[in-house]
């Protein structure tokens, strides 16, 4: 495979922006929306226009004949932010053809009607109109759930399996736990082992182990440490009888998906896991998924869980045109099993594949390219040299080269309070007084 896919561009990202009555980018932005097919990493900093600079870039890719709207997938974490980026590339792509421009099918494009990809796919364009179709903007669980309602009988899942939200899903991990004999020595409420059997659950499915695996890990890690001369201190005998706590739980959570698989349904754990576990082991759903997307956008990268980076990189990782965006500086979702290291690991995890090795030589994978955004376009001057300030030990430790946040052309000196509150209940009363002198 080649390290890019050369295509002549009509329209420049200039000429897109003057045609929609928009600013010009910058020449971050600009790199960034004329950046070639294959992958790519984006760092963007807080504010740095990253929604802005992605529509821009389906629009351009779009406008120049590189992929049809509908080959076009984009993952977010929430539907506001899914609808955001979908909104802006309806109405931009809707505004060049108003224009005059006629929006061009590339190779492998597709009408109303068509199949997308070969004849032996069986994938097709459903759309009301005669119009090239949209993309695909959609949260990463509920991509992850329509690949299991597609391809779930390879695993023996049922394609009729109904997803549940969280209060049902409570609501039958509590039925497990009040049907279940004997608790051992669990010295909690049942509502706390109710909610830690759902967190054990949901950290296996984004974390890919089994069981049985965290069984023997745990009881070897208890071990090893009790086999320890001496006698432990309190805090480690402490540590242990937690873990032993969560050996007790790993039956009723073996019974919590024993029940949902009874019942036909599954929660968001499982759609990733699923999901996962597909792509791995069906060859068949990355074929048909690549087929389908001829382009991939991510968005907050650094915050997937490694459920959700297994299935993409199993779908989408050896040379697609796969976009991520991500800040190091902005992981959320640790608690999960994300991690800033995954935004570090995307180059190599996402390479180009160099061009066909000398003979008796493997060709070896170049990693992707790193692009950034760093001007930020929502603080003033005094704001963001604190938040560079603060950041400076973060930068130190990346594997990632993360450019300080710019101020942008217009923006004012700004303002930078600091105060202590005594107590914690006193902070809301503290913000709500500075946000009441501002409004």
């Amino acid at each position: 495979m080649s390290l890019e896919v050369a295509v002549p561009a009509r329209l420049g990202a200039d000429d897109i922006a003057a045609a929609l009555g928009q600013p010009r980018p910058t020449e971050e932005q600009r790199a960034i929306i004329e950046s070639p097919l294959q992958p790519l990493l984006v760092v963007a900093g807080a504010g740095s226009g990253k929604t802005e600079t992605m529509a821009a870039r389906v629009v351009w890719l779009v406008a120049n004949g590189l992929v049809s709207p509908e080959r076009v997938l984009g993952l977010t974490f929430t539907r506001k932010a899914a609808a955001e980026l979908a909104a802006r590339v309806r109405r931009r792509l809707a505004a060049l053809r108003a224009e005059g421009l006629d929006l061009p099918v590339p190779p492998g494009g597709s009408r109303l009607g068509e199949p997308v990809g070969g004849p032996a796919d069986g994938l097709v364009v459903d759309h009301l109109d005669d119009e090239p179709g949209e993309p695909t903007i959609a949260t990463y669980h509920s991509y992850a759930g329509g690949v299991v309602a597609d391809h779930g009988l390879r695993l023996g899942v049922d394609p009729g399996a109904r997803l549940v939200g969280e209060a049902a899903a409570y609501q039958i991990a509590a039925e497990v736990v009040e049907g279940w004999d004997d608790l051992g020595d669990l010295d909690a409420a049942p509502s706390t082992v109710v909610q830690a059997v759902l967190t054990l659950a949901g950290e296996c499915a984004e974390h890919l182990v089994d069981l049985d695996d965290v069984d023997a890990h745990l009881a070897a890690l208890v071990d090893g440490v009790r086999s320890l001369p001496g006698k432990q201190p309190a805090p480690v005998r402490d540590a242990c009888g937690a873990l032993e706590d969560r050996r007790r739980l790993l039956p009723l959570v073996r019974r919590y998906a024993e029940v949902k698989a009874e019942r036909e349904v599954l929660d968001f754990g499982d759609q990733v896991a699923l999901a996962a576990r597909l792509a791995e082991h069906a060859p068949q759903v990355a074929a048909l998924e690549r087929a389908r997307f001829g382009v991939v956008l991510l968005d907050e990268y650094q915050d997937t869980s490694h459920a959700q980076l297994v299935l993409l990189r199993r779908l989408f990782g050896d040379g697609h045109p796969v976009t991520a965006v991500g800040d190091p500086h902005q992981s959320i979702y640790g608690w999960r099993g994300a991690s800033a290291g995954g935004l570090e690991a995307f180059p190599g995890q996402f390479p180009l594949w160099a061009p066909p090795a000398p003979p008796g030589h493997a060709p070896e994978p170049v990693p992707a390219p790193v692009l950034a955004l760093s001007t930020s376009w929502r603080n003033d001057v005094a704001v963001l040299d604190a938040a560079n300030l603060l950041a400076a030990p973060l930068r130190a430790r990346s594997a990632l080269d993360v450019p300080q946040l710019r101020a942008r052309p217009d923006a004012g000196p700004g303002r930078v309070l600091a105060a202590f509150a005594e107590a914690a209940a006193d902070e809301p009363e503290r913000v709500a007084e500075a946000v009441a002198a501002c409004w």
